[in-house]
């Protein structure tokens, strides 16, 4: 748990960063499993911020020819497949059961993937009002991973032969008793296993910024 009695300011889970592989595996879970957990999980434990984006995207990936086929049926049904209403969604996983598999590089990338991004606030399991303190200018812009300012949370689910999840997580004033009552409750309802290598407490720093320091994992992880 904690390892200092002073509260940090926050704690914060990123799961997975880049060095890592940038999400986590869903492993076998179905792509419409993989995206109604999320929602799921989106609906029970978060006040979004903003509106879900849903898109398609074609990657150029290393050491595997273009895909011209693909991405005109992905044209022709979608048009610039970008910014896609939530009425599509079961059209865009069709069309991703229709050209599984999709053919890879060496390393298991494939061309076409379909992404659904959130930003959220994270609830209090017992009010189901927003913890309080998620704002990043309380942080003054301090970032706890590429381009996630502390003070903010959001999630993207990955789907293209596979299912992953990517997630940055950010807990206010997160005390031991406020960990032991939301990390279990964001557990059960998350659709991947915690790593416990990914915790992170933030404090403040005599200049005014704050300072990350790895965290044994909470309880419930």
């Amino acid at each position: 748990m904690l390892h200092a009695q002073v509260t940090p300011a926050a704690v914060t889970y990123v799961g997975l960063p880049i060095s890592s592989g940038g999400a986590h595996s869903l492993g076998r879970m179905s792509r419409r499993a993989a995206y109604q957990r999320t929602i799921a999980f989106l609906q029970a434990c978060t006040q979004p911020v903003g509106a879900i984006d849903y898109t398609f995207k074609v990657h150029d990936v290393p050491e595997l020819g273009p895909v011209p086929g693909l991405e005109r049926e992905l044209k022709r049904r979608f048009g610039n497949h970008v910014g896609l209403q939530e009425d599509r969604v079961p059209d865009a996983l069709d069309f991703l059961d229709d050209i599984d598999p999709q053919p890879t590089n060496q390393w298991g990338m494939a061309p076409v993937w379909f992404s659904v991004m959130s930003k959220f606030r994270i609830l209090d399991p017992t009010t189901k009002r927003p913890l309080p303190g998620q704002d990043p200018k309380r942080f003054h812009g301090v970032e706890y991973e590429g381009t996630v300012p502390l003070g903010t949370s959001g999630l993207r689910v990955i789907l293209h032969n596979r299912a992953l999840l990517a997630i940055e997580l950010c807990i206010p004033d997160a005390d031991e008793d406020l960990l032991r009552r939301v990390v279990p409750w964001l557990q059960e309802n998350l659709p991947f296993r915690f790593s416990p290598k990914q915790w992170r407490a933030w404090t403040p720093t005599k200049s005014g910024s704050f300072k990350g320091r790895k965290l044994t994992a909470p309880r419930g992880t």
